[in-house]
């Protein structure tokens, strides 16, 4: 039985928002967004199959694809900001809690939960923060499937622990559900090591720093583009050959150097980047993961496969509603998750999978919006921003 649990809690959540305010936003120029603030709201209720989490310690994310939709006369392009903000500019739900990544321990468990959960566990994962009243990270509650968490091990820091969501899950998302690249532990990572090649552009983003990883489980050699200031991160989470994304030889190099390359994740899915991978893979008719979950392809005989990791929760969901696009239930991709999670423990304490560099931001409520800022300025590279919660 749960005991000590308040009727209501802080959260980070949104405010109300009018459709004409909506439309201004979008429509305008200016980064403006919608305000959220520190809320008082009613914890979380739960399902037979849900876990209550304490939550101690919340990563935030940046973009992990742009938003180029077209809605009436408004047009939606590449808003580099941090997925978290964009829920709280444009994309999410009015009073919806903010927030993805978490870690905490168990407070209470639904009488059908999947999973040998027990009160006081420590516990960690990833919600679809922004479009709901009860599942964002950013509170002192939350509530998630008992089969879509994984249990931390000993020796793992919940900063280092609170990493393993959006970043973690995009990367598995995209290699083993989607290009199909084998699991951990399957026969074919080890019988094909290092006789295939996949491309990874943009290495030094955290979900890119996950894939890279994946991909040498796998048994996949991994090229990457990044800045030459990354070279080094990105070797020392396993990447082969590195090459400078601004180099306008780079890409030739890359086709020249890997001629039967037919694999690529677009770690960036803005700009250019998605054309540069189609184009890397196009002698091989190749297939290519875009984080830009409406992209399309330019390069004729690739076959683009857009992705958005929020279709792992196995619920369907539309953004910007109610005039943005929506998504239908994809159960294998909340099997996936569930079994990603199932293998995420032994992984984490093999040294098997390493989180990325961790920017600690500090504790409390207020240590959220001055991340959100960082991130959605742009000024933040090659780490994870960290807030601690009481």
């Amino acid at each position: 039985m749960a005991t000590s649990i308040p009727p209501v809690m802080k959260a980070f959540a949104t405010h109300k928002r009018s459709i004409l305010g909506t439309a201004w936003r979008l429509a305008s120029k200016f980064n403006i967004g919608h305000e959220a603030s520190v809320q008082e709201v009613p914890v979380p209720v739960l399902s037979a199959g849900e876990i209550l989490v304490k939550v101690s310690c919340v990563a935030q994310n940046v973009s992990l694809h742009s938003v180029p939709w077209s809605i009436t006369c408004i047009h939606l392009t590449h808003l580099h900001q941090p997925t978290d903000h964009k829920h709280i500019d444009m994309l999410g739900q009015p009073g919806s809690i903010i927030g993805c990544d978490y870690a905490g321990t168990v407070a209470s468990i639904g009488a059908q939960v999947k999973g040998e959960w027990r009160i006081g566990d420590r516990i960690a994962g990833v919600v679809h923060g922004g479009i709901y009243p009860d599942r964002g990270s950013y509170a002192e509650y939350l509530k998630i499937d008992g089969d879509l968490a994984w249990k931390i091990p000993e020796g793992v820091s919940d900063a280092e622990a609170a990493t393993y969501g959006v970043s973690a899950t995009t990367a598995m998302q995209a290699l083993y559900l989607t290009l199909g690249l084998p699991w951990p532990g399957d026969t074919a990572s080890s019988a094909s090591a290092g006789s295939k090649v996949i491309l990874i552009y943009s290495g030094a983003t955290s979900a890119s720093l996950f894939a890279i990883q994946l991909a040498k489980l796998a048994g996949y050699q991994v090229i990457t583009t990044c800045s030459p200031r990354s070279n080094d991160l990105v070797k020392s989470y396993g990447a082969d050959a590195v090459y400078d994304y601004r180099d306008s030889k780079s890409l030739q190099a890359i086709i020249a150097a890997y001629p039967k390359l037919s694999l690529a994740l677009d770690g960036f899915s803005e700009g250019g980047s998605t054309k540069f991978c189609c184009e890397a893979v196009a002698q091989n008719h190749g297939t290519v993961v875009s984080l830009d979950p409406m992209a399309k392809s330019s390069v004729n005989g690739v076959t683009l496969r857009p992705i958005i990791m929020y279709t792992l929760f196995g619920r369907a969901f539309g953004l910007l509603q109610p005039i943005g696009p929506k998504f239908p239930v994809k159960p294998d991709d909340r099997a996936g998750l569930a079994k990603f999670y199932s293998m995420l423990p032994e992984l984490v304490k093999s040294g098997s999978l390493n989180a990325p560099p961790i920017q600690e931001q500090g504790n409390g409520f207020d240590r959220l919006a001055p991340g959100l800022e960082l991130l959605r300025e742009g000024k933040v590279a090659g780490r994870k921003l960290v807030v601690h919660l009481p």
